[in-house]
């Protein structure tokens, strides 16, 4: 009987703290709907306990039309990991092997013979990054491209992210399994998952639940996102899904379901790169020693986040379909999780005059960056750096992240002349 007690006594504790974990995050997610910078759905789960399953925002921002926990995201990058999930899948089945090489399947692809499945699967096989959908709209349109294009690196010597890698892994499932990519992925993972509500073609869904991409969202002042023609980009980012998908697939890959613990250690082990495996970012959690795995994903309208700390046996899963969401949002969600102190963003009070005062080119040397207002949001991007939004401090101080930080400097008339930019150690000032 003690021991009963006791069990229900943690039991009772261990509830109260997911109670006041939830409340939290909803706190946080709902304050940044409310200024227009969060709108998706979010999951997180610890110990196979769901804790928080809520949408914010818009589907539809023009027709008004909310986030459910049904909504259907582009996941644009957490594809590769679907990808690599079949490739080692293949791999226990003896049907490839890991260090294969790409002359098995490509004879006439320069180089070839250097380059593994293990290399592309882990960003080290040194092929080069392409973006362009008239290059990537076919196999043989892309193999022709790519292979003219130079290693920049000699194969398994580096590490460098490219998207291209994933492309040829999507052509290689399908010449080894006969099938075409997205059947391969729909019978080997989609289906006996039942994840129903995932695919690809996503120009082609017809269904109440999709999502409209945005670049931000203002109600009918809302500007929607670029819509690739074709399902762009292929095996390195075309499918679509839900929070409840994503998560029986986390719930089956990381238990052993779908491949061997074997193969999920392999994946999740950094190759060469310290921060990368087969399809999985692996980093510590800022301020602890606890780590998490699995992909992110971004691009036009849409964001995606997919963790799962083994250890702890935490999942936290992000969709969104806004590009103007505060990489705050999710570093605070990380903190609540992990009981750790954090600041929430709050309104900015500076007048629209003021904003727009701070608007445009700014330049250091040959790099430009650009300063945007935007629904009362400050835009900054430029030298690589995508379009995110900036959290105000001050009138003229703002963060990108905790560690980018930029103060924006007037003249005695007030004009905005310049900003002085700290990354981390460097600072410079455009």
């Amino acid at each position: 009987m003690k021991y009963l007690l006791a069990f229900i006594f943690m039991f009772m504790i261990s509830s109260d703290l997911y109670a006041q974990q939830s409340i939290k995050i909803d706190e946080l997610l709902t304050t940044y709907e409310k200024m227009n910078q969060f709108s998706g759905s979010v999951l997180i789960a610890e110990k196979g306990r769901i804790i928080l399953k809520k949408s914010y925002g818009f589907k539809d921002a023009e027709a008004f039309k909310k986030n459910t926990n049904d909504s259907q995201y582009k996941i644009f990058s957490a594809t590769k990991m679907f990808t690599a999930t079949v490739i080692l899948k293949m791999a226990e089945e003896k049907k490839i092997s890991l260090d294969d090489k790409l002359s098995k399947y490509y004879p006439d692809f320069p180089k070839g013979d250097s380059i593994t499945i293990k290399n592309m699967l882990s960003h080290t096989s040194g092929i080069s990054e392409t973006e362009d959908t008239e290059n990537t709209k076919n196999e043989e349109t892309f193999v022709k491209y790519i292979s003219q294009q130079p290693l920049n690196f000699s194969p398994g010597k580096n590490w460098s992210y490219s998207n291209s890698n994933y492309y040829l892994l999507g052509y290689i499932i399908k010449k080894v399994s006969g099938l075409e990519y997205n059947e391969a992925i729909e019978n080997l993972i989609l289906k006996p998952l039942k994840m129903t509500a995932s695919g690809f073609h996503f120009n082609d869904l017809n269904s109440i639940n999709k999502a409209t991409g945005y670049e931000f969202i203002d109600g009918k002042n809302s500007n929607r996102a670029l819509l690739f023609k074709t399902d762009h980009p292929f095996a390195a980012g075309a499918m679509y899904s839900t929070i409840d998908d994503l998560y029986k697939f986390s719930e089956a890959l990381y238990s052993g379901t779908i491949l061997t613990k074997k193969s999920v250690e392999m994946m999740s082990t950094p190759y060469l790169n310290d921060h990368y495996g087969f399809a999985q970012e692996i980093y510590r959690v800022r301020n602890s020693t606890a780590t998490q795995i699995g992909h992110g994903g971004s691009g036009p309208g849409f964001k995606c986040r997919f963790s799962r700390d083994l250890k702890n046996d935490i999942t936290i899963i992000i969709l969104t379909n806004s590009e103007m969401i505060s990489g705050k949002a999710v570093d605070n969600i990380t903190d609540i999780i992990y009981n750790k102190s954090y600041t929430a963003k709050s309104s900015n009070r500076t007048t629209i005059e003021d904003l727009q005062k701070l608007q445009g080119i700014y330049s250091f040397e040959s790099q430009n960056y650009y300063v945007n207002v935007v629904n009362k949001t400050v835009i900054f991007n430029g030298n690589g750096i995508p379009r995110l939004p900036l959290s105000p401090v001050s009138k003229t101080d703002y963060k990108l992240f905790e560690n980018f930080k930029l103060r924006f400097n007037a003249d005695v008339k007030g004009n905005i002349e310049s900003v002085r930019i700290i990354n981390g150690q460097e600072t410079k000032t455009a």
